[in-house]
């Protein structure tokens, strides 16, 4: 007889233990369908996180392109007109080099026409770099001459300028 008490015990202990497992499982099934729920929950907020983010870096994307258009653009009109600035800084320098030359060739003129006395007088008058330019351009005889109507000291000065001076040693050395 104990061992029916024995074996009746067992059995409801078997019997409590599996519905003590049918809760727990019931229990942990739930718990587990509760966490899917907010697994589920947090990848739909990421995934619609995700997208707002994409659409926000793509708009972002944009106007940095648009901006980089602009600026190429603005680059664009800046290089042309630097260059229209340069073509006409040469095309004035050249207009100057013409006028300076033009200016010079009538001055020259004038110099080779006039008396050697009154040359010599107005030339002695002039800075000396000045005057130093104006003999040089002129013809060797007519500033031997020039030379001679001028102050010795002055015409001393003139031909030192004209031998040592940097403008002059490119044409004095090829003489």
């Amino acid at each position: 007889m104990k061992f029916i008490y024995f074996i009746i015990f067992l059995a409801s202990l078997l019997y409590a233990a599996s519905e003590n497992n049918d809760e727990i499982l019931a229990d942990r099934e739930a718990k587990i369908a509760k966490n899917l729920e907010l697994i589920d929950s947090s990848r739909q907020e990421l995934e619609a996180y995700r997208a707002a983010t994409n659409t926000l870096f793509n708009q972002r994307e944009e106007q940095i392109l648009a901006k980089e258009r602009d600026l190429n653009k603005t680059l664009a009109q800046i290089s042309q007109k630097e260059e229209n600035i340069k073509k006409m800084l040469d095309k004035n320098e050249k207009i100057l080099s013409e006028i300076k030359s033009i200016t010079n060739d009538k001055i020259l003129s004038v110099y080779a026409k006039m008396k050697d006395g009154a040359a010599a007088t107005i030339i002695a008058q002039l800075p000396r770099d000045e005057a130093a330019k104006v003999l040089h351009a002129l013809d060797p005889k007519k500033i031997s001459t020039i030379f001679a109507k001028m102050d010795p000291q002055i015409a001393a000065e003139l031909t030192q300028i004209l031998k040592n001076d940097e403008l002059f040693k490119d044409l004095n050395s090829t003489k």
